[in-house]
């Protein structure tokens, strides 16, 4: 039965036609921080590293640990095949949860189609955690896991700290 859905969903990946349909969209939604004094900081600092000359934060997708690049540049989340199989193999992704292609233009200029899925949860540095939020899948293995807009907008501001190190969310 999991061999027959993991080839359903490779499948939803690799083969659906550009005419695919999505489902309404509902907006992430910022929630408290379980306990303590995370629930009444209004800041909340993300240590990043830097490779390459972009900024690395760790973000958990439906409770699967990964390094994501933070890109303002990003309309979105973006994660490639990969990530998209090991969730898959991890039980973290449904069948429920695919909803259908989107569209994206990227560096080089040019639009391509990737498949759509909802994650349940996407929490950054185990401090901030949003729900429902839609993420693009590329159709290889190689692309960027990119943290984009669709996150970054569900914030008051968010400010770099080159210094520290850091990177600062304020809650709305």
């Amino acid at each position: 039965m999991k061999s027959a859905f993991t080839s359903a969903a490779f499948a939803f990946i690799l083969f659906l036609s550009s005419c695919g349909s999505s489902a309404p969209k509902e907006q992430p939604v910022l929630l408290p921080s379980q306990g303590g004094a995370r629930s009444t900081r209004s800041v909340i600092k993300v240590p990043y590293t830097e490779e390459g000359n972009v900024k690395i934060i760790p973000v958990k997708l439906n409770d699967t640990s990964m390094e994501m690049i933070f890109d303002t540049g990003a309309s979105g989340v973006h994660i490639s095949l990969l990530e998209l199989q090991t969730l898959i193999k991890q039980g973290q992704i449904t069948e429920g949860d695919f909803i259908g292609t989107t569209r994206s233009r990227i560096a080089d200029g040019s639009v391509v189609e990737n498949g759509l899925i909802l994650l349940r949860k996407v929490s950054i540095a185990d401090e901030i955690t949003l729900t429902n939020v839609e993420a693009s899948v590329a159709r290889n293995q190689e692309a960027p896991l990119l943290l984009g807009n669709n996150v970054l907008n569900e914030f008051q501001s968010i400010e770099i700290d080159n210094v520290g190190r850091t990177i600062n969310f304020r809650k709305r």
